[in-house]
């Protein structure tokens, strides 16, 4: 038998120390009921870039409803020279101007986050109805108040949202027929109050409303740029600190980009749905197509809506600034590891963009009458992209799905 050697014998004795503290601190733990460490975030990578685009959202917001809030401002200008002088050539200024504030107000479309939203959403205080409410318009109910005069009332700016904003705006300026929309149900035409106006008359009353409601426009976009700037509602910074203490409409980012990209889904349901498979006889046409169904009716500006809705989702998606550079879903897509996808979508941009330029209609009811291939191409361009909406990109990111989209599988 060989003898332990002392060395051997302390380092024995220290090694039964050290696993008799190991069992006592376990059996401690157990008994405290003390958990295991939680589990570390997510990658900071991700976490930052979320961060990021909320806050680039909110700058991008903002700084589209303040270009929409000059144009509505030389809109609300030129109506009212125009009714004070009904000359050609105020005619016209009035009418660019219109055109002038409808491609910003279009980009605006697929921003309805917040101040802009439906009361329903997180923040929303239903601005957007009030500025421009279609697809719920009623051309008869403007002819109703051309009639009535119900522009010149104190509550005009609570009437219904189909009285007034850009829509009527638009038939007001544009629309020079002396017929009207409405059915032989209605007090103008049962009573023959449209009929017993005079060319003059009517003429002069519509340029008095559409200056009317030039100007509750342009107070809607006063609104809309107060509710978001730094020194008044400052919802920018509400959507740039969600999830932080205190914030009670975004809990979490995982709301607040919820509500982003819910505000892009306009470009599904409105754009290729209502703007282009109802005209193109894909939907709710039972005829082999439906250009009644277009927006823009009166200025025929169909084509241009669209064109900047789609320059409105790519601000968002892409980046605010020019040729689209700053943050956008595609950097947190790069940060979640789908660069991949994020190329893809860029692609099926550029391709929406040509499918555009290879229309040489000015608008779209044109183009279904010479050319309508070439308006199908377009759809399906903009199908592209709506597809990786509702797919690849709410899956990567962990979004949901608005209501209004779910099991819609065109």
């Amino acid at each position: 038998m060989n003898p332990v050697s002392p060395r051997s014998s302390a380092a024995c004795r220290l090694g039964a120390r050290l696993l008799l503290s190991a069992l006592v601190g376990l059996t401690a733990c157990k008994e405290s009921g003390d958990s295991p460490p939680p589990k570390p975030p997510g990658p900071t990578g991700t976490e930052s870039a979320r961060a990021e685009l909320l806050r680039a959202t909110g700058a991008c917001v903002e700084k589209t409803a303040r270009e929409f809030l000059t144009t509505a401002t030389a809109l609300a200008d030129a109506t009212r020279q125009y009714a004070a002088e009904p000359t050609s050539a105020r005619q016209t200024q009035a009418r660019d101007a219109f055109h002038a504030a409808m491609d910003v107000w279009q980009r605006a479309e697929v921003m309805q986050v917040g101040p802009a939203a439906p009361r329903s959403l997180p923040g929303g205080a239903e601005l957007r109805d009030n500025i421009y409410s279609w697809p719920l318009v009623s051309r008869c109910a403007v002819e109703e108040q051309v009639v009535a005069k119900g522009y010149e009332a104190p509550g005009f700016p609570t009437s219904l949202v189909s009285r007034r904003g850009l829509y009527a705006v638009e038939y007001l300026l544009f629309h020079e027929g002396e017929d009207t929309a409405c059915q032989a149900t209605s007090p103008i035409v049962a009573q023959g109050t449209w009929a017993a106006l005079s060319s003059e008359e009517r003429a002069s009353r519509k340029r008095a409303y559409a200056a009317a409601a030039a100007a509750d426009v342009r107070e809607r976009a006063t609104q809309l740029v107060g509710a978001w700037a730094a020194d008044q509602g400052n919802f920018a910074r509400t959507l740039a600190t969600a999830g932080e203490s205190g914030n009670t409409v975004y809990t979490s980012s995982q709301t607040a980009l919820n509500s982003v990209s819910d505000a892009l889904f306009y470009f599904e349901r409105e754009g290729k749905d209502l703007k282009l498979a109802r005209p193109l006889g894909l939907r709710d046409c039972s005829t082999e197509s439906c250009p009644e169904h277009l927006e823009s009716q009166f200025a025929h500006r169909s084509k241009a809506n669209l064109r900047a809705n789609l320059e409105g989702f790519r601000r968002i998606a892409q980046g605010c600034d020019d040729a689209h550079a700053g943050t956008g879903f595609d950097d947190l897509l790069e940060a979640a590891g789908a660069e991949a996808l994020a190329t893809r979508m860029t692609e099926r941009f550029d391709a929406a963009t040509a499918s555009f330029a290879a229309i040489e209609e000015a608008d779209l009811k044109e183009a279904l009458a010479q050319d309508k291939p070439s308006v199908r191409a377009l759809y399906d361009a903009v199908k592209g992209i709506t597809d990786i909406l509702k797919t690849e990109l709410v899956t990567v990111l962990d979004l949901e799905l608005p209501q209004s989209v779910e099991g819609d599988n065109d």
